[in-house]
């Protein structure tokens, strides 16, 4: 009788794979690996930011915010006017007077400028 013959891995593959799939696997690779993973905070770290915030509002302080954008941090400067607890989003005046809203969820630090 005949020996078995083993395909390896190649009976693990997909039987059907169009190009515009493995095209889409590579693109798919090639934006993850780019975008940076949102850091994850502890309740002590959350609870600094509220009280960064609260003290920066109670003076009309500058605050400066990092936050977390789709994978890419940014840096935003300006002045916290108004808080709402609903949504859980801030609003923020920057320094050319034009108004921005964040949502809490984004932000990785807090930074009260004196």
């Amino acid at each position: 009788m005949g020996t078995i013959r083993d395909r390896g891995i190649i009976k693990w593959q997909a039987a059907l794979m169009l190009p515009e799939h493995k095209a889409l696997n590579k693109k798919k690779d090639k934006d993850d690996y780019f975008l940076n993973k949102k850091p994850t905070l502890d309740e002590y770290q959350v609870e600094d930011f509220e009280n960064n915030i609260h003290y920066a509002m109670e003076y009309h302080l500058p605050i400066s915010f990092r936050l977390h954008n789709e994978g890419n941090p940014i840096e935003l400067h300006g002045y916290c006017v108004y808080i709402d607890p609903v949504t859980k989003e801030l609003s923020i005046q920057k320094k050319d007077s034009s108004y921005e809203k964040i949502k809490f969820n984004e932000i990785i630090s807090v930074i009260v400028e004196d």
